[in-house]
């Protein structure tokens, strides 16, 4: 009796273990047709991309960035950002323009983990799409190791080796992520650049009119500035700091010169002592307090 219970039993056993050898089976064979039709929905995802793209969405989306108002380049980039996000359903995208080594901050929409301004080496991605046009993460992983932080992909804004600036994707779904979503972008990036140059030369034309032989602006052209930052700042939380410190008249070269090439100065009052006011494009509170720091520990300078 005991013989046969134990036959039974190990009979059952078999009929268990194969029943769970089934269930994995099924499981596995379920998780293939899952995938599979995850790959189909991509594959039509991004067929639907080409056609929307290649048709009237495209189209639409150049005119949309030609009929912007030409008056400013910070302008012209803020506002296309917005647009481009848009149009390709982007949950982050920002503008970095390039400032010799540097990256500096322009605009973007989205939640941003890169500085506001860093060295270009220090993104191996942005590194490679400033000499190939664009790049992705995947790409530079297959090259080397990662030691810092790096975006998803990178398209360049200008010519290649000269570029003007770069458009940055830091997060992106794998469902959206294609080689034909960053040709598409990289495309609408030429046409950007084209304004862009329209909008330098503009730009080049009011420095003949506006800027001054020491490097300060008129009045006028600050207080433009002001009000494009100030728009930024409303829109996409881009800082701005504005600063005035005065200084004796034989400082006011060497002082004008410690300021970055983006910022903004003007003269409104010179006496005995004078005035100087600077707008700050992407800084923030702290950023204005070592500037000040730094004049002060060099110069005879006060706040005002």
């Amino acid at each position: 009796m005991v013989y046969i219970i134990g036959v039974i039993g190990e009979m059952l056993n078999k009929r268990i273990k194969d029943l769970e050898n089934e269930k994995k089976k099924l499981e596995i064979e379920n998780q293939k047709l899952l995938n599979a039709v995850n790959d189909m929905k991509m594959l039509l995802s991004q067929l639907q991309l080409r056609i929307y793209f290649e048709g009237e969405g495209l189209i639409v989306l150049l005119e949309r960035l030609r009929e912007l108002e030409i008056l400013d380049v910070d302008e012209i980039f803020t506002r296309s950002v917005e647009i481009i996000a848009q149009f390709f359903e982007l949950e982050t995208l920002h503008l970095y323009r390039c400032e010799g080594i540097f990256l500096r901050y322009v605009a973007g929409i989205g939640s941003k983990k890169l500085p506001n301004a860093f060295e270009i080496i220090k993104s191996k991605v942005i590194e490679d799409a400033l000499k190939n046009g664009y790049s992705t993460l995947p790409k530079i992983i297959l090259r080397s190791d990662i030691n810092e932080y790096e975006p998803w992909f990178a398209v360049t804004i200008g010519e290649k080796n000269n570029a003007f600036g770069v458009l940055v994707v830091e997060e992106i779904s794998t469902e959206k992520f294609s080689e034909t979503l960053i040709k598409y972008i990289n495309a609408v990036a030429g046409c950007l650049y084209a304004n862009t140059r329209t909008a330098l030369e503009q730009e080049r034309a009011l420095e003949t009119i506006y800027k001054k032989s020491d490097g300060t602006w008129d009045e006028i052209y600050y207080l433009k500035k002001k009000d494009v930052f100030e728009k930024r700042r409303e829109k996409f939380g881009i800082p701005y700091e504005e600063l005035c410190i005065s200084y004796k008249p034989e400082m006011h070269e060497t002082i004008v010169n410690t300021f970055r090439k983006s910022d903004v100065l003007t003269v409104i009052n010179q006496g005995n002592r004078i005035i100087l006011k600077a707008l700050l494009p992407v800084c923030d509170s702290q950023g204005k307090a070592k500037v000040i720091e730094r004049l002060a520990s060099k110069y005879d300078i006060k706040t005002c």
